[in-house]
């Protein structure tokens, strides 16, 4: 997993925010061998702060025909979406970092026809969310605090950053559900943050520090947020969907979670990538058949695949 997150080499950005990317390459390279405590707070400012991207046109119509409520998560207001009434069944969209709550609006119609209600919303520090700052503990703690305002959830759809974050608030006991589906779900933090540490020129000591910070202030040490190792902690039935050729988020990821989560089921893909698999259709219907507990799990494996 590790060799295949730092073999992954992301795009870099262009026009202005390359120039911006540039500058801090530049500044914290500097900075990491003359002024480490600098460094480590801002290299700790651009690790913890996500990019906001606007709302696209389709998801401000979902956002439009939804019922609106804030709730409270780590002191900050997370902005919450609600289709479908007051079922009696839920299901919990979870987008990944730099998303968006309705970034999985592919699934909410298909949700809504199988008679759930679908909830949604905006991770501390995206989108409407208020927030400097955003973590994997963020994102669980929004899990948690969203889950409890609409009286429980009968299950979770989660992409990326949101799927680690559903699986750490399942094995922390602060949500649960009858069905999970994670999609392009990462596991290992400490090889992210070395190749963050790589991309932005910041020293070993420089990360080391970032690091020993982070889990200070939030409480964790990242070897407790390891994605194998939080999916031995619970036992609740698991669609686990990856692209083989994502490029953000190794497979292999996938294969440690399915392998380590009791009653999952691993269902790979081709040609999707990380964030297309959001909107393929085969995906939004296997993940929209798990969700029914009179499923049987063969019944959401593609064809000629065995359980």
């Amino acid at each position: 997993m590790t060799q295949a997150l730092e073999a992954h080499t992301a795009p870099r950005p262009e026009g202005a925010a390359a120039l911006m990317f540039a500058a801090h390459r530049v500044g914290l390279g500097i900075t990491s061998r003359i002024a480490p405590a600098i460094a480590r707070r801002w290299a700790t400012h651009l690790f913890c702060t996500p990019p906001r991207h606007p709302h696209p046109d389709v998801e401000k119509d979902w956002i439009a025909r939804g019922e609106s409520f804030e709730v409270t998560a780590r002191r900050a207001r997370v902005a919450a979406w609600r289709w479908g009434g007051a079922r009696t069944r839920r299901v919990l969209l979870v987008h990944g970092w730099g998303g968006r709550g309705t970034q999985l609006h592919a699934f909410i119609q298909p949700l809504l026809d199988a008679g759930y209600e679908v909830i949604a919303f905006d991770a501390p520090a995206h989108g409407f969310s208020e927030s400097r700052y955003a973590s994997m503990l963020h994102f669980a703690q929004a899990i948690q605090a969203v889950a409890d305002s609409v009286g429980g959830v009968h299950g979770v759809i989660a992409h990326s950053l949101g799927g680690a974050a559903t699986n750490l608030a399942l094995a922390r006991g602060w949500i649960k559900a009858v069905r999970v589906v994670t999609i392009a779900a990462p596991t290992d933090f400490d090889a992210y943050s070395r190749y963050f540490a790589r991309q932005m020129n910041v020293s070993d000591k420089v990360r080391d520090a970032m690091q020993k910070h982070l889990e200070r202030r939030l409480g964790f040490t990242w070897k407790d947020l390891e994605g194998g190792l939080l999916a031995t902690r619970h036992a609740t039935p698991a669609l686990i969907i990856h692209d083989r050729g994502d490029k953000e988020v190794p497979f292999s990821a996938a294969e440690r979670i399915a392998a380590h989560w009791q009653g999952s089921l691993l269902l790979p893909t081709e040609k999707l990538g990380h964030r297309r698999i959001l909107r393929d259709a085969v995906v939004v219907a296997r993940s929209v058949e798990f969700m029914s507990t009179h499923q049987r799990i063969s019944d959401c494996l593609p064809r000629g695949a065995a359980a």
